[in-house]
């Protein structure tokens, strides 16, 4: 039988919550160093001119939630 420990039941909540919160985007959260990634393609219509973000780390998935909302702000203050 396999147990999850309590830290990584919550690691995959709150994966589950950022992945629900921001469709399209992957989120990774490394082993290793314990970051938090949120990696995207761009869409195949392009950006219409503007640079895109397609990868955002944090140290924390409240801090990577934060920073892709202001990706999101900034997306839709230039129409896309």
């Amino acid at each position: 039988m396999l147990h999850m420990s309590t830290q990584t039941r919550d690691a995959e909540a709150a994966k589950a919550e950022l992945c629900a919160e921001f469709p399209g985007w992957s989120m990774i959260l490394t082993r290793d160093t314990g970051r938090w990634w949120a990696i995207r393609r761009p869409p195949p219509e392009g950006w219409r001119g503007v640079r895109a973000v397609t990868e955002v780390d944090a140290d924390t998935s409240d801090l990577l939630r934060e920073l892709l909302r202001e990706v999101v702000e900034a997306e839709r203050g230039a129409g896309l």
